[in-house]
């Protein structure tokens, strides 16, 4: 037989536990903790370790502590032993990334906060009360309680002072406390919805999952208030994702000004009725446009449509014409080049797709690479790079668009999921990294 101290605390927004039996059991007997007692003793074999703690940590109305998921971790599952991220790491972590200034000011105010004078981050629960980062009303601190994904995607929302204007549909979506928050997490991709298509609000967050978190927040400090623009096709336009491209995804992501000329169907080449992308170029140049940083893609139409072309001699792209992919790509970043000296370029190019001959892909694909190494473009890879190819029947459903002519994905152009999975997280590492060398 085991004898342990074990702690779980109810739900500070004072819901009250509907939990089984056992988990009840587990959440009355412990009653509190500091650094040194925990009051409230239970024993019970190893055995039944998994099957109570199981119980207790699926119970929708009780705080896990860590120090529970922690010390039980060897009899749990990776869903559980992973939970390790109490509140007050959790809050350390989000005010340091964020440059919070900490308020230690122990004011009686707070006299209602039943657990905060026993506690070494008081500072910071203080500190998140006063920006408003959670609820004002809140009488206990809890702070090594495990974070779910509601705490998490409230105080993460209000701390950045992202937008809470986003809708959420999702099965359990009466179940969740904070819905704007938790709609604005999920739309801007820092969590999914599970398999039932359910938040799961009470759900706990693992270290991998805070640390993605806390690795976005350092792209935010650099790319906050800067201004992308950009040129290209309907991959680089959002087109399978409601027109929201890779442009509006960072700014909504990263807090940048979006310049977004890109349009669907347009190609490098001349294609019939379709734009030219150094038509999008010229038109920006003409409105004296400026950005931190250009995006550009191309190359999926002109794949279908016109000869690829080959790669000049000299740098004279005026003389080229445009009239297949490799003269249209290289006048189209010549003009750039030209025009934004001294804005950083970045060239995407898509992923694996099940739309034409895959000798075309492959050789339009590296006939791109080999002209942004000579004009010394930098290159996103989604192609090379990720592992997203929708010759894969799971993939191309999962992260293209639907459509009524293809139901089961278009493999062309990604979803939101397809994004934030794959293209996001290249182009905004890049992205972070050309305009620190660039300042």
């Amino acid at each position: 037989m085991l004898t342990v101290g074990v702690m779980f605390s109810c739900c500070s927004c004072g819901v009250q536990s509907s939990a089984s039996t056992i988990a009840t059991t587990v959440a009355n007997t412990l009653l509190f903790h500091d650094e040194s007692v925990i009051i409230g003793d239970y024993s019970y074999s190893a055995d039944s370790n998994d099957v109570l703690l199981a119980k207790a940590l699926s119970t929708k109305d009780v705080y896990v502590n860590y120090d529970v998921v922690k010390a039980y971790s060897q009899y749990l599952d990776s869903t559980y032993s992973a939970a390790v991220i109490t509140r007050a790491e959790w809050l350390t972590q989000l005010f340091r990334e964020l440059d919070f200034e900490i308020i230690s000011d122990m004011s009686s105010e707070y006299t209602h906060v039943s657990d905060l004078y026993y506690s070494d981050y008081s500072d910071y629960f203080i500190t998140a009360i006063e920006n408003i980062i959670i609820g004002p009303n809140s009488t206990m601190f809890d702070p090594y309680c495990a974070v779910t994904r509601q705490y998490v995607s409230t105080s993460l929302v209000n701390a950045v002072g992202y937008p809470r204007t986003y809708k959420l549909s999702c099965r359990d979506y009466k179940k969740i406390e904070d819905k704007s928050q938790a709609a604005a997490a999920v739309h801007l991709g820092y969590f999914e919805l599970d398999e039932n298509n359910c938040f799961d609000p009470y759900g706990l967050v693992t270290d991998e999952q805070v640390e993605y978190i806390v690795s976005e927040l350092e792209k935010l400090s650099v790319l906050k208030g800067k201004t992308v623009m950009t040129f290209g096709d309907s991959i680089m336009h959002g087109d399978g994702n409601n027109f929201v491209g890779i442009a509006d995804m960072l700014s909504q992501r990263y807090l940048m000004t979006a310049v977004d000329y890109s349009y669907g169907g347009s190609a490098f080449g001349k294609i019939d009725n379709r734009e030219q992308i150094c038509t999008q170029i010229s038109r920006a140049i003409n409105k004296n446009e400026t950005a931190d940083i250009i995006l550009l893609n191309g190359g999926t139409n002109d794949m279908r449509k016109i000869a690829a072309g080959e790669i000049s001699d000299d740098f004279n792209y005026e003389d080229y014409g445009t009239s297949d992919f490799a003269s249209g790509m290289e006048y189209a970043v010549g003009l750039i080049k030209d025009n934004y000296p001294q804005v950083p370029l970045l060239y995407i190019r898509a992923h694996n797709m099940e739309c034409s001959l895959e000798r075309n892909e492959l050789h339009f694909g590296k006939l791109a690479l080999d002209i942004c190494e000579k004009w010394e473009v930098e290159v996103a890879d989604v192609f090379n790079d990720t592992d997203f190819n929708s010759h894969d029947e799971d993939m191309k459903c999962s992260y293209t668009v639907h459509t009524k002519s293809c139901r089961n994905g278009d493999s062309i152009h990604p979803n939101q999921l397809g994004y934030y999975k794959f293209y996001l997280p290249l182009v905004s590492e890049n992205a972070v990294r050309l305009i620190s060398s660039n300042q």
